[in-house]
């Protein structure tokens, strides 16, 4: 422990402002909050950088002996809430999401999350909500910096600062260049070295300060991670027709500049501030912030299960008193975890004998599950049954229409149908092939509007298209057989999560159960439909009750008629396809 007169009380903090923001963002309510984990991320770099290159020079560094205590550090909270995550999971949780869940508990125990959210999910600000362990790809970073860069600087002892800051160029540079993806920018540690490696040089090497531009470091700093996606300026999108509207704003200043913004003013701050300042005084005496920057790493880890698991199970918007409840438990768990794990677990024969074995136990279980495939009871709303493997059914189901990727046969006079979009044009090409009408159809299918095949076009009876009407291009009018039609498909919506409904199983009126619609929904289905006319397939009205503005969760026959809420189980194309062909519906 430091002594109060060298403790950095304002970088404590520092460290309470990121972890309200980033809490703040995965409750929903600050959109720019992500920026709290590189706040972190420099922050570990000004601790750690300085700490090994100073042992290394001295010589009394040891390699192993560091990892290990970043081990016990990290690892025991993240066995822990990954078991506790595990076993609610076995509990209540459907078989692919809890196979899902599986994946990322091995992950997280090897500091391997930020690859597998970087192959799997891509797009972090997409997929936050039901994904219990997806935070810990900031944990798998900064592991990953603490095995390389050690190892790297013991190669360049007598070239140390330098070896650092030429690093850290590469690694800006490569966050620069056009190389890569977004989403793989944000996850892999190629791209985030230089946010640690910095705070570490800006440690090496600073000696001057300055309050006045340390309290304008830190104003800018808390604007970027409370409101720099808001007050730098919006713009609109156009609409997102699987989602509904969720996606009509997106911050005007692409996220890449945020992020070196947050950045360049969390190093305007440490070069600024120090123990001494007036920022310090006042944080020494904080009885809030200082004390949530100390159990920030336990605040991380908790809040984000919580979090998803009650989107899972109850419902996707946290009110201010659901936000208040699962904030209060998360400080309670918090700060149980701080003082029982954090600051009392020392490393020992004993202690590493108990990690062993809660690492085995752990992902022993995680694998029995993945090798399940998440399943472990019957689900028969599902057609799953204790003994099914295959984690990808209702995935694969929907893709199958991948292999009517083919020219029409001119050797069956029977009307040829050509269905073009994305998964949800699939889901109706499924609805067809369920459908009375399945032989007496011809299907072909392709994803893409604008490189749709011309010999498909002209031949075809009629052309069904999930998309805008103005996004059909004229080269498709142009080149339709006399008679031949375009119609659009229609988007639906039954629920954001089967969780929600499936905890109920237990209950009388489960498969009477329906979900409310939001409005966003409604807007898109009533935009589209006044472009296509009378050339629309209204799947939203066929199933909404409009006394409630709900729509069902079950078919008659008692299945799931989604299997995320979105896409279509078999069950569910059957449904559709009855209720379509019930009402007449010219196919």
């Amino acid at each position: 422990m430091r002594s109060s007169e060298k403790y950095r009380y304002d970088l404590d903090v520092l460290k309470g402002l990121a972890i309200v923001a980033v809490v703040l963002y995965h409750a929903g309510w600050c959109k720019s909050g992500y920026l709290g984990v590189d706040v972190f991320l420099v922050l570990n770099g000004y601790f750690v950088v300085p700490q090994v290159i100073r042992q290394i020079k001295e010589r009394r560094f040891h390699y192993f002996d560091f990892l290990e205590k970043k081990l016990f550090r990290l690892l025991p909270l993240v066995l822990l809430i990954s078991g506790l995550s595990l076993a609610i999971g076995y509990w209540g949780m459907l078989p692919n999401d809890f196979r899902f869940l599986s994946e990322e508990a091995v992950a997280s125990s090897v500091f391997g999350n930020n690859i597998l959210q970087a192959v799997t999910t891509q797009n972090y600000w997409a997929a936050i909500y039901h994904k219990v362990l997806m935070h810990t790809w900031f944990l798998g970073v900064l592991m990953q910096f603490y095995v390389v860069f050690p190892f790297l600087m013991l190669l360049m002892r007598s070239r140390m600062k330098l070896a650092l800051v030429l690093l850290t160029l590469l690694s800006l540079l490569f966050y620069l260049l056009p190389i890569d993806t977004i989403g793989d920018k944000y996850y892999l540690l190629p791209y985030r070295f230089f946010e640690i490696a910095v705070g570490g040089i800006v440690a090496l090497y600073s000696r001057r300060r300055s309050s006045s531009l340390s309290y304008l470091s830190l104003g800018c700093l808390l604007l970027m991670i409370f409101f720099g996606a808001f007050t730098i300026g919006e713009r609109e999108m156009p609409y997102n027709l699987v989602g509904g509207t969720n996606t009509i704003r997106e911050s005007f200043l692409p996220r890449e500049v945020l992020l070196l913004l947050t950045v360049s003013f969390a190093i305007g701050y440490l070069l600024a501030s120090s123990r001494e300042s007036k920022i310090s005084f006042f944080a020494k005496r904080s009885k809030i912030l200082a004390p949530l920057g100390r159990i920030s790493l336990s605040i991380f880890l908790w809040h984000q299960p919580l979090f998803a698991f009650y989107r899972y199970f109850f419902a996707d918007e946290l009110s201010i008193s659901v936000l208040f409840t699962l904030v209060i438990i998360t400080l309670l768990l918090s700060a149980f975890t701080y003082y029982i794990i954090e600051r009392r677990l020392m490393i020992s024969k004993v202690s590493r004998i108990c990690l062993v074995l809660a690492f085995l136990a752990v992902n022993a279980f995680a694998l029995w599950v993945y090798q399940r495939g998440g399943v472990v009871r019957d689900v028969p709303e599902l057609d799953i049954y204790d003994g099914s493997v295959d984690p990808t059914v209702f995935e694969r189901y929907t893709d199958r229409i991948y292999q009517y990727d083919h020219e029409f046969s001119a050797d069956q006079p029977i009307k040829k149908i050509l269905i073009v979009g994305n998964s949800f044009a699939r889901d109706f090409a499924n609805i067809l092939l369920q459908s009375p009408q399945r032989d007496s159809i011809q299907l072909s299918y392709h994803y893409g509007i604008e490189d749709c095949p011309i010999s498909r076009i002209r031949q075809c009876d009629r052309i069904y298209f999930f998309g805008w009407r103005h996004q059909v291009p004229d080269v498709i009018w142009q080149n339709l057989k006399h008679g031949a039609e375009v119609w659009g498909i229609g988007t639906k919506n039954h629920g954001t999560c089967n969780g929600i409904f499936y905890k109920n199983r237990y209950r009388s009126d489960y498969f009477a159960q329906r979900t409310t619609i939001r409005e966003d929904f409604h807007t898109v289905n009533r935009m589209l439909k006044a472009e296509w006319q009378d050339k629309y397939v209204d799947l939203l009205s066929l199933t909404l009750q409009s006394s409630d503005n709900t729509v069902p969760i079950f078919t008659e026959d008692q299945h799931f008629i989604t299997y995320d809420g979105l896409h279509l189980t078999p069950s569910g194309t059957r449904y559709y396809g009855q209720l379509l062909s019930g009402l007449g519906f010219p196919w």
